[in-house]
């Protein structure tokens, strides 16, 4: 039977555990009761992993947290793609580290909470959510492998409140502009990304017989080099009539089975780095560089940076046009530089959707070409939409007789816009942000200040003088 005692303060529970031998350890309990409370379910305990009613924990502790690291690095990450980047994570932040060192009996959810909040001050919410995913991961495949017979200490760990940013994206006035920026080498693969909406590797990836240039489909199995891609399946969308052309080009010039395959430069010929002519891009290739690059040549910035043509003058200053301007110090010429968004090449798939969307397209329709498992996940994620297009929408609101007919006006033309967007326009209808900003008020269309009198007068029950709400003075107040 269970027994406690006490020695220089501290309170010693001693009992049999699961081989039937006698244990002594030292408990942290500060009272005797609650050390014989202790002691009773230590030995419960011990009791029902003897009799095979639950599981014990190893001898050794279950090993360190680095060695079940690397054996989930070795049998269950490295098939995945993400392998390279997993190995790099867990060395640097697990392998060798004090914490790594610890057995995983020791591995409880208050270190592992200490240890998150370690990083928390010099890493983003969502890199410590990773850190915690981790180990949450590898826990729960060593419990299904039999290799852990105990709990899991990242399932009482709170995971960080990662807040949600808008995803930056291309307008549609902006993407023709790009595409003649661009080198003619790199067109055919940004039109590709932004018509299609398909992700880097699955572009570099792509093969030659993956394109159906006849029936205007694309079959998309595989990224990089991996039989497979981000979702583990192979799936066969339908690619606008407008990037048939581009496919075909680069189809034709292509010297290998790869649709887009790498291209050497006049400079690229003798570096080590170069894959070969024909071979696939390296994944690390510089595309945001290219984007951006080309970004400034079309002029899609969002201010210039003038700097002083002359050595050693220094001078700068920041605009929002590229209008050509001297140096107030030395009367020389200032060139100005484009500062472009920071777009980064995976925003083209967020252009894909997002100018769907303000074209009228179906959620349905935009979650299958964007190849996602869960609905919520396409609006949640690329749902982003432009104020011109979000106008069009929340003017459906109307319970006033006379402003139905100023404000069906921009209902009728969203509705012919999104009519052409389900027969296959996309060029012609996508929506022009902004285009309407600056035109002056039509006739007939509403104006705020006289809605806002007439919502007014409708709450008083009295009518105001109107002029071109609804056709008609009011009689005016005695």
């Amino acid at each position: 039977m269970a027994s406690v005692s006490e020695r220089g303060g501290r309170w010693y529970v001693r009992y049999r555990d699961a081989s039937g031998k006698w244990v002594r350890q030292v408990s942290t309990a500060d009272s005797k009761t609650a050390a014989r409370r202790l002691a009773a379910e230590l030995e419960r305990r011990a009791e029902r992993q003897r009799l095979g009613l639950e599981e014990g924990v190893p001898q050794d502790g279950g090993g360190t947290l680095t060695e079940l690291f690397q054996w989930w690095l070795h049998i269950y990450s490295k098939p995945r793609p993400s392998h390279a980047r997993n190995v790099y994570s867990v060395t640097k932040h697990f392998i060798g580290t004090p914490f790594g060192q610890l057995r995983l009996v020791e591995v409880t959810s208050g270190r592992l909470e200490e240890f998150l909040q370690a990083k928390s001050a010099s890493m983003s919410p969502q890199t410590v959510n990773h850190l915690r995913r981790f180990v949450q991961t590898a826990f729960n495949r060593a419990k299904r492998a039999g290799r852990w017979p105990g709990s899991n200490p990242a399932q009482n760990v709170q995971a960080r409140r990662v807040s949600r940013r808008a995803h930056d994206y291309l307008r549609a006035a902006e993407v023709l502009p790009l595409l003649e920026a661009l080198d003619r080498r790199w067109q055919p693969l940004f039109a590709a990304a932004i018509y299609t909406g398909l992700r880097r590797g699955e572009l570099l990836g792509l093969r030659k017989r993956d394109v159906d240039l006849n029936n205007g489909l694309l079959t998309v199995a595989r990224s990089y080099d991996r039989e497979t891609t981000k979702g583990g399946h192979a799936d066969t969308v339908a690619v606008p009539s407008e990037v048939l052309p581009w496919l075909a080009e680069a189809i034709r010039t292509s010297p290998s089975e790869l649709v887009f395959p790498h291209v050497c430069a006049t400079a690229c010929a003798h570096q080590r780095r170069c894959p070969g002519p024909g071979a696939m891009m390296r994944p690390d290739t510089a595309l945001e560089s290219v984007l951006r690059r080309a970004m400034g040549r079309a002029g899609i910035a969002d201010s210039w940076k003038h700097v002083c043509r002359r050595r050693g003058c220094g001078h700068q200053e920041e605009a929002r046009e590229g209008a050509p301007r001297r140096c107030p110090k030395c009367k020389m010429k200032l060139w100005p530089k484009p500062q472009p968004r920071p777009l980064r090449f995976h925003d083209l798939r967020h252009t894909t959707a997002s100018l769907l969307f303000m074209a009228g397209a179906d959620a349905v329709a935009v979650q299958k070409l964007m190849r996602h498992r869960d609905l919520r996940m396409t609006i949640g994620t690329y749902g982003h939409l432009s104020p011109g297009y979000m106008r069009a929408e929340v003017d459906r609101l109307r319970f006033l007789p006379e402003m139905r007919d100023a404000v069906g006006v921009r209902r009728e033309e969203h509705s012919a816009a999104a009519a052409g967007a389900k027969r296959g326009e996309l060029g012609p209808t996508l929506v022009q942000e902004g285009a309407e900003k600056d035109k002056a008020p039509r006739p007939g269309e509403a104006n705020p200040e006289e809605a806002w009198a007439l919502v007014q007068a409708r709450s008083t029950g009295l009518e105001p003088v109107t002029s071109g709400v609804t056709g008609r003075r009011s009689n005016q107040l005695n």
